[in-house]
């Protein structure tokens, strides 16, 4: 496999603290909470009732699936910031989801069990609706490798590109709030009735957030000088500790960051900011602050680190695409971050933390890394295009 660069030539977003990209970059730069009582439904019999939710979308067609709604509000933002300019035939799909259309699986069997209905529960529906309103006849791909998929996807994608199965590829993850889920993790005792607090000594767990992150990606041969930055490596392993909890000792995640530093041909030396997964669990935060010490080594008292679950919830299949967007519009825009919900540092986490305020400086290498359920794990190396 070719490991050429591949361009991320724009991106689009909707999330609980913004619409579109600019808010949801200008949302995290000031701290905004995006967590909410949930209101799309019934909560009260719920022992968490808080969650990144959107409260409304630009445009909402009736039929569409919220998942489908998400990705389309996230494909006009896209669109709005580059076209694709490419043979449809040449143009792919590639998405991450960690439940795809379950929210319409749900609804059809409390009441409706139409063949639509059930189409639209699979966990490809939502992918193939979206191809279809871009046009896009090339490869079209579901990824789900839990809370890691956002970052598979554009592994994937990258695959692609370098393979010559397309010339333009639109990746990115998603995933939506609903009853089977929030009962999911609710009986995992993973959600939290505080606030997501990453890498805070009183951090209790999680919350959940829905959100849609989409980039286009071109090799980077062809992007001319339109891109909002390159992948320049990634990795995914699986070390299948526990269906859902980390390894202990993060084997699978340390694997995962050194192959795609190794993949990028960049050294620890060369990293300027790293964007953690930062759950809000306490084995999760512990576990991956002790992998970056690791890997990082000396150079971990000098890369700042952020987390940014606290203002939006864990978004799930979304989440890694949101994080690598961020990496890049830091690189732009000259500045990382806060991670909300951090006020006490755990001292087991002993890490460069950005905590209460953004922290000034314009990170051309980026680290972003994922772990999710069944031992899930991967990293992506970014390069921003900052001025």
């Amino acid at each position: 496999m070719i490991t050429e660069p591949v361009a991320i030539v724009a991106a689009g977003a909707v999330t609980p603290i913004g619409a579109d990209l600019d808010a949801f970059w200008s949302g995290l730069v000031i701290g905004t909470d995006g967590i909410s009582r949930i209101e799309r439904f019934p909560v009260d019999d719920l022992r968490v009732r808080l969650g990144g939710e959107i409260k409304k979308l630009k445009r909402e067609r009736q039929g569409d699936c919220r998942a489908s709604q998400l990705l389309f509000a996230a494909a006009d933002d896209l669109r709005a910031r580059a076209s694709l300019d490419a043979p449809p035939a040449r143009v792919a799909v590639v998405l991450g989801t960690a439940l795809g259309g379950v929210e319409e699986g749900e609804k059809a069997l409390a009441r409706d069990p139409s063949a639509r209905r059930a189409a639209a529960a699979l966990y490809d529906g939502p992918a193939s609706a979206l191809a279809r309103r871009l046009g896009a006849r090339g490869p079209v791909m579901t990824v789900s490798t839990a809370c890691a998929s956002g970052a598979t996807a554009l592994g994937v994608a990258a695959d692609l590109l370098r393979s010559d199965a397309a010339d333009l590829v639109v990746t990115g993850g998603y995933d939506i709030l609903c009853r089977f889920v929030m009962r999911g993790f609710d009986a995992l005792r993973s959600l939290t009735r505080d606030r997501a607090r990453p890498f805070d000594r009183r951090r209790s767990g999680l919350l959940l957030g829905e959100g849609a992150a989409l980039v286009l990606m071109a090799r980077d041969r062809d992007a001319g000088g339109r891109r909002l930055g390159r992948l320049l490596g990634h990795a995914s392993a699986s070390d299948g500790a526990h269906v859902a909890a980390p390894d202990p000792d993060g084997r699978g995640l340390e694997r995962a960051i050194r192959e795609a530093l190794a993949q990028a041909e960049v050294g620890v030396a060369d990293i300027d900011f790293v964007s953690a997964h930062g759950t809000a669990t306490p084995l999760n935060d512990r576990v991956e602050a002790a992998v970056l010490r690791r890997v990082l080594d000396a150079h971990a008292e000098r890369i700042p680190v952020n987390a940014i679950k606290g203002a939006l919830g864990h978004t799930m299949g979304a989440a890694a695409t949101l994080e690598a967007v961020m990496c890049l519009l830091a690189s732009r825009e000259g500045v990382v971050p806060p991670t909300v919900g951090l006020e006490e540092r755990d001292p087991e986490c002993e890490l460069d933390l950005v905590a209460t305020a953004p922290r000034a400086v314009r990170p051309r290498v980026s680290l972003s890394t994922s772990l999710g359920f069944g031992g899930c794990n991967a990293a992506l190396v970014l390069e921003g295009d900052g001025r």
